[in-house]
């Protein structure tokens, strides 16, 4: 019986058993009642109505149902409205009307995901054109200091930041650097959280590094997660005394280049990572970085830089990127000593995938009596396709 209901060739030959049966009975139990022929009309009756009796039962339970289901494959393949179909049978016209229910469910649940994929992705390049807005596209010009800064997204959203802020009497410039743990979408709105809160506190007259940084920190950490946090640097120029101070929230290491001696000096920035406690007033502090000559050079970076690593899995280091800074910081202009860095960098990385943010500062001494020269910016995000992933790194693409 098994193959019977499970096989239409089955129920054909089941039907045509059954009515080969009444056939001979039939045939038998005239014979047996003496009749010795059967009229020709009878006869033709009798076959007419058996056929058509096979044809009823075989069209109620395999035309009919094969008929609705090609019905709606039709209106899916034309775009028209379908329906699913609840099997009758478990023929092979039950196995498609399955099959074909399967089918219209993983379509319906792809087009879904089609559908929250562009949205997503619509919302991911809105997100993204935000914070290419936050980031600076121009910074204030400062005599005496010749400044270069770039920045590239490892995704669509990056957690790197950087911006050149003038007090409101013009009397000092913070530059500062931050690195937010990870990157995407949580990482940039902290991001812009902490560029908005630095700005304001900057355009409000806050007059050093220090208090910035224990003010931004007491206002981002009850309003974000725990197990996100941001390391900055912050420097400040005086320009009327022509010095530099920094505070750190556990960042990087700054670089400073001295061109009497060839040599660069590693300063650790100190600090804690802003989010990570409530209060940071006795931890923060503000000092001075010696006096720079002219010819002489700073560097701020983010951890993308050391952090990188080469095709054997070596990281660049920061021993490596001071190496490179002694070799090139007689350069006599910041963009000079930056693509140097730049073309070592690529050397080491080549067509390694860039898996984190990266962003690096530097600025050049020129001396009190030297013109203003504008800064150079640069922002940029890598996407995530094996086009860009093919290629040698750099700032651009």
């Amino acid at each position: 019986m098994k193959f019977i209901r499970q096989s239409i060739i089955g129920k054909a030959l089941f039907l045509f058993a059954v009515l080969m049966a009444i056939a001979f009975g039939l045939g038998i139990a005239l014979n047996r009642g003496g009749v010795d022929a059967i009229p020709t009309n009878f006869f033709l009756l009798a076959v007419v109505s058996g056929l058509a009796l096979i044809f009823i039962l075989f069209a109620a339970d395999i035309v009919a149902p094969l008929k609705r289901l090609t019905r709606q494959v039709q209106n899916l393949l034309t775009g028209k409205s379908y329906r699913r179909i609840d099997p009758t049978t478990i023929d092979e016209v039950g196995v498609l009307t399955h099959f074909f229910n399967e089918i219209t469910r993983d379509l319906e649940k792809i087009s879904y995901d089609l559908r929250e994929r562009r949205r997503m992705s619509s919302e991911l390049d809105i997100a993204s054109q935000i914070q290419q807005d936050v980031l600076p596209k121009e910074a204030p010009a400062t005599p005496g200091l010749d400044i270069v800064a770039k920045t590239r997204a490892a995704a669509e959203i990056g957690g790197d930041t950087f911006d050149f802020l003038l007090s409101p009497d013009g009397s000092q410039l913070f530059i500062y650097v931050g690195d937010v743990t990870g990157h995407g979408v949580p990482s940039g709105l902290i991001m812009m959280m902490v560029d908005t809160l630095v700005t304001t506190l900057v355009a409000q007259g806050v007059a050093n590094g220090r208090d910035i940084i224990v003010k931004t920190n007491a206002l981002l950490t009850p309003r974000i997660s725990s197990r996100l946090f941001m390391t900055t640097v912050m420097l400040r120029w005086v320009k009327s005394e022509q010095k530099f101070y920094y505070t750190g929230a556990g960042h990087e290491h700054i670089l400073v280049y001295r061109k009497a001696t060839e040599t660069v000096e590693p300063i650790k920035s100190g600090g804690i990572a802003l989010g990570m406690i409530p209060d940071v007033s006795k931890i923060a502090m503000e000092k001075e970085i010696p006096p720079l000559a002219v010819g002489d050079c700073v560097v701020l970076y983010s951890d993308g830089i050391t952090e990188a690593k080469n095709q054997t899995g070596e990281m660049h280091g920061l021993q490596r990127l001071a190496d490179s800074l002694k070799k090139h910081g007689y350069r006599p202009t910041a963009e000079g000593i930056f693509d140097s860095l730049t073309k070592e960098f690529q050397g080491f990385v080549e067509e390694y995938v860039q898996i984190d943010d990266i962003t690096m500062i530097v600025i050049k001494y020129l001396g009190p009596d030297a013109a203003p020269s504008k800064v150079k910016l640069a922002v940029s995000s890598e996407e995530a396709s094996a086009e860009h992933k093919s290629k040698v790194w750099d700032w651009t693409s």
